[in-house]
Order: C-alpha cells, then sequence, then structure tokens
C-alpha cells in the first residue's frame, strides 16, 4: 500500500463510532491540530474535480470542527444506469481519493470514517485530518485529469507505463485491477461495448437523459457548472450540429428503423480498436462500500494515466448495464432489451474470466492520444 492509500488514509471501521463521536465532542483527539486558513475550503473544491457520471456531481460537503463530512446527494443523478446508486458511489469514491491525495499537499493525513450515521446512509464519510505526512506524486494531477474521448493512437504502452499504473495499491482495497493489451482482444472487447452502448439511441429513458445532461453553449456551461459540454464529445462543429437534431425521440425513433442506434454504437467499437490497453476494475461485491473502494482505485489510476502523459475514457453503459442485471432491476427496459443485457453479464464475465463472486465496477481505455476540445465546470464544494 502507498503512502496516499496506507498512512495518508487511515480507513475507521463503522464500529468504531461511538469512541470517535465522544473524542469528537470533547476536543481530546490525540492527533488534533490546527489546520491552515481555508484548508477544509481548499480540500473540497479540489476534491469536487473527481468525475462522474454526466458530469452530474452527486455529492455534498459539510465542514465543522475542523472535519469535512461527504453527503451523497441522490437527487443529481437519475440515470437508469446509476442501478440502486453504484454508479453515484464510484464518483463519491473518486472524491474520497481527491481528499486523501490533496490533503497531502499541505502534509496532512485525510482519515476516513465511512457510513457514520447508520441511519443516515447519504453520509457517506467523516473525514478529519492529522499533520505528518510526505506529498503524494500525485497531487499535482488532479487539476488535469479529465476525460478525453477522442480516438488514440495505437502504439503499445511501455513496460515501465505498464508497472507504474500496476501498483500494488491498486488493489490494497478490494479491489482487483485486469488488463487487456492485445489488439485482436481489444476489438472484441469493442463488439461487448458496442452493443451496450446501442441503447443510448435505442431506448427513450436513456435517451432522454442523456440530453437533459449536455450543454450547447457556454452560457449554458456556465449557468449549470453541470452536465457535459457539447465540445467534450469530440463530434466537431458539423458532427454537434447533427448530434442536436438528435435530440428529438420521435426522429430518433424513425431513423432507428434504418439502423441508427447501431451505427452510432459502432463508434465504440472503432474507439476500443483505437487504444493502447483497456482496463476493469473488480469490485468484492455490489455494496455501497465496495463500490466507493472501486472508486479510490479507479481514481487513483486516472491519476496515474495522467502523470504518464495518457488519456483515458470510462466505458459506463456495458458496466452499469450487466449490473442492472445482477440485480434484476429491469425498470426502464423492454423484453428485448433485458435479454441484450443478460447477454452483456455473461459476455463481460466470460470475456475476462472473472472469478465467481467478482463484480465489475469501472470499465476505461487509455492511450496517447490529442488535447481535449472542452472540459467540465463543478458546482461550489460546500453549501
Amino acid at each position: 500500500m502507498t503512502a496516499s492509500l496506507g498512512a495518508a488514509c487511515t480507513d475507521q471501521l463503522v464500529k468504531d463510532l461511538p469512541k470517535f463521536e465522544a473524542d469528537l465532542l470533547s476536543g481530546m483527539r490525540s492527533n488534533e491540530v490546527t489546520l491552515p486558513d481555508k484548508f477544509l475550503e481548499r480540500i473540497a473544491q479540489d476534491a469536487v474535480l473527481a468525475p462522474s457520471g454526466d458530469n452530474l456531481q452527486p455529492w455534498k460537503f459539510e465542514a465543522s470542527h475542523g472535519s469535512l463530512r461527504l453527503i451523497h446527494d441522490p437527487n443529481r443523478d437519475h440515470s437508469l444506469f446509476n442501478v440502486q446508486h453504484l454508479a453515484s458511489y464510484i464518483a463519491l469514491g473518486a472524491v474520497l481519493e481527491n481528499v486523501c491525495v490533496v490533503a497531502t499537499k499541505y502534509n496532512h493525513r485525510a482519515d476516513i470514517c465511512y457510513f457514520p450515521e447508520a441511519r443516515k446512509q447519504d453520509v457517506i464519510a467523516q473525514i478529519t485530518f492529522a499533520h505528518g505526512v510526505d506529498v503524494d506524486p500525485l497531487a499535482d494531477w488532479i487539476e488535469r485529469r479529465c476525460t478525453n474521448r477522442r480516438p488514440y493512437e495505437t502504439r503499445s504502452l511501455d513496460r515501465a507505463v505498464i508497472a507504474a499504473l500496476d501498483l500494488p495499491s491498486n488493489r490494497s482495497l478490494g479491489t482487483d485491477l485486469l488488463w487487456i493489451h492485445e489488439k485482436p482482444a481489444l476489438k472484441r472487447l469493442g463488439a461487448i461495448v458496442s452493443s451496450a452502448d446501442r441503447l443510448l439511441f435505442g431506448n427513450p429513458v436513456i435517451h432522454h437523459h442523456f440530453f437533459s445532461t449536455l450543454r450547447w453553449n457556454q452560457a449554458e456551461i456556465e449557468q449549470t457548472r453541470d452536465g457535459l459540454p457539447i465540445g467534450s464529445l469530440e463530434l466537431g462543429s458539423l458532427g454537434s450540429f447533427a448530434f442536436r437534431c438528435l435530440k428529438n425521440w420521435s426522429a430518433v425513433k424513425f431513423l432507428n428503423r434504418f439502423g441508427l442506434s447501431k451505427a452510432t454504437a459502432n463508434h465504440s467499437t472503432l474507439l476500443m480498436r483505437r487504444c493502447s490497453a483497456a482496463g476493469l476494475i473488480t469490485a468484492p461485491n455490489m455494496s455501497p462500500l465496495g463500490f466507493l473502494q472501486a472508486g479510490r482505485t479507479f481514481q487513483r489510476v486516472w491519476l496515474q494515466a495522467t502523470k504518464e502523459s495518457l488519456a483515458l475514457q470510462p466505458m459506463t453503459a456495458v458496466i452499469f448495464l450487466q449490473l442492472k442485471s445482477r440485480l434484476g432491476d429491469y425498470e426502464g427496459l423492454a423484453d428485448d432489451e433485458i435479454a441484450l443485457i443478460e447477454q452483456l453479464r455473461q459476455n463481460l464475465a466470460e470475456f475476462f474470466e472473472l472469478p465467481k463472486g467478482r463484480v465489475p465496477a469501472m470499465l476505461f481505455r487509455l492511450g496517447y492520444g490529442a488535447p481535449v476540445s472542452a472540459k467540465t465546470l463543478r458546482r461550489s464544494a460546500l453549501d
């Protein structure tokens, strides 16, 4: 375990909560320290630079008594993909990893108590800080991390880069990280991903939600400070204009008679073929804590990839559709779509030869790519 996931983040168990509360109220904690000016505000503002589904940012921070509370806001993301809020837990885990990393910039360690209030499951973590830790080598890369949806170069990764991405710390939270490097395998994986992405223009619920997250001009981007700028989809000027015409479901439904959903999904096959590698993060179970840990692992891998000058894109539709299958949650899906996600679950498990009990939590592709055309903004970190 590296400094940021070990010494930098001592994860307190929920069973220690009564003592924690007593110590906090009495002000007698042994590691109580005087924090730098505006420390909590700076930590929170950098922490929310984490990724989230469609950049909907399902989180809130509260600061008091020298600590931060991370709170899940379930009203932020109503996507059909966000089954039992598991997508949000990935995002919240990424926020927690950012907290741990950023705190080291000020030579502080972040101590996390998960779910400190048994009756309030939306209170994800209570975070306190102690002085005395080295700066995490990934601290300078949080602001530079972004999603890159461009096609990448097809050159292979150097062994040193692979070793850096595959640090033992990436498996220290109960998660596992599986890699695909061979071109024929990436092509086969692309076909699996593409079959899931067909639902973007094949399912009216998914289609409506996705287009509700798009921001079409700078005024919308600045006003909401969430969602996806149309430029971030890397469609070009003409492609962005054409994409706007697909906002109307009636038009999409008509065009699907001529193969629109299949044609658009084939772009995912191209993207998987145009990359250096793909990675799958698995969790030990489908619990909120398991997916928080998967989110922490994902963020750390992404920061390391950014440090190595690699572009990265999450490929999420296939992950969260197969989770709906695992959970038997078929809301919003037609019978043929239910059959599709059952097949997706099987195909993904067989492709990665997953051991029984391991749960796919995040799939991504990475490689060397040109800079992005647009980046997403963030809302205020503290209420």
